[in-house]
This record gives structure tokens, sequence and C-alpha cells, in this order.
């Protein structure tokens, strides 16, 4: 059996101003600082044998306590990087002009097929994920191992984990305080930690709410 638990990073300056991040690398607010403590009380017991983030500080310092605890590394890998916005990093959500909020509702409406100038989409950042999926499976059977990323590649990451049809993927929700574990052996469960609670599953958001 594999246990993999997969966190969002915490929140971040650009999340409480509302600002599209991608791979700009603004650090914790002292929320997101609260909730990588909130990470390892939820975690300390658990043998874990190996931490991954990506290469973005938001990442990385959302894994630090628990790496401080278990005395264990943090294994960096590109492939868990946020999608990239292109044009519309830093701008605010809330703040398009006509051009800007254009490109947004074109990737909204086909996300795995368009791309905003100089971004990625959703099919570009499954094809770089997916390797690492494979990775983890193979070299890690009989551990528990955590991954810190970001919401879209959490989605994709979750959603091969499942061997979820890809379209399915859009309906994942993670907040920067929900822990999810997915535990693989002759069959796969899914349980999410929010509140305090651990459930089996899924959270989703109904269509009008994905971003």
């Amino acid at each position: 059996m594999i246990k993999i638990y997969i966190a969002r990073h915490g929140e971040t300056t650009w999340n409480v101003e509302g600002r599209i991040q991608g791979r700009s690398d603004p650090g914790l607010s002292p929320k997101g600082q609260q909730q990588s403590l909130a990470l390892l009380e939820q975690l300390k017991d658990r043998p874990l044998t190996n931490i991954y983030t990506s290469t973005l500080q938001r990442s990385i310092l959302t894994a630090q306590p628990v790496s401080h605890h278990f005395g264990l590394p943090i294994r960096q890998s590109s492939e868990l990087d946020e999608i990239a916005f292109g044009i519309l990093e830093g701008r605010n959500l809330f703040q398009f002009d006509e051009v800007t909020k254009k490109e947004w509702e074109r990737f909204k409406d086909d996300r795995f097929n368009y791309r905003i100038p100089g971004a990625e989409n959703y099919t570009d950042v499954a094809n770089r994920v997916r390797p690492f999926v494979g990775r983890v499976l193979e070299s890690h059977q009989g551990e528990e191992v955590l991954v810190i990323g970001h919401r879209v590649v959490n989605r994709l990451l979750i959603g091969m984990f499942l061997e979820f049809p890809l379209e399915r993927v859009l309906k994942i929700e993670q907040t920067h305080d929900c822990l999810y574990l997915i535990q693989k052996n002759d069959e796969t469960k899914v349980f999410h930690y929010l509140n305090g609670n651990m459930r089996e599953g899924l959270v989703t958001i109904s269509e009008e709410m994905i971003l």
C-alpha cells in the first residue's frame, strides 16, 4: 500500500489581494504561515518518508514545518510548479480590462486546449505532471508521502492518482486548509481532512464556481 497526502500551499499575499499567481512567486501571508503549522499538526504522528514540493516558495515555505519536524529534506520538483498564466500573471481577477477579460473567458471555456499568450493549458500541465505520478507510485510503495503543490497541479495529480478521465478534475476543489489522502493498494480510496474532520471522498464545486 502507498499513502499519498496532497496539500495545497498556504494562503499567499497575492491570494489576499485577488491576484493571479501562476509561476509568479509571492510569499505566504500570516494566515498562510498558520496553515503550514496546521498541516504539521495533521501529519505529525504519521510515518512520512518523503516530502515533495514545487520550486515555488509558497509551496516550499508550507513544507518547512513538516520538514523540520521529521528531519526530512524538501524534494523540489519543477513538474509540480503551478500552471503558467502568461500575460495574466499578477493581474487582479476583479480588475480585468477588456483584453484580459476576453483571454480569461476563452481559457475558462476550453482549459485543456486554449492557451493564454505566454501561458500553459491543462493538457500542458498534465503532460509534465504524469511522469511524477508514475515515479511516486513506482518508488514509494509501502510508504507515506507528502506532496505540496498548487490548485491546478493538485487537481491533475489527484485525478491521475485516482485514474479519472482528466475532464473530471475541473470539479475537484481544494482550499488552502484542505488535505487529501489517496490510499492505493488493491483498490484506491480518497479521503479529505477539513475543519478538523476526515471524510471519505472528494470536495467538489459546481460549474459556475470553477476557476
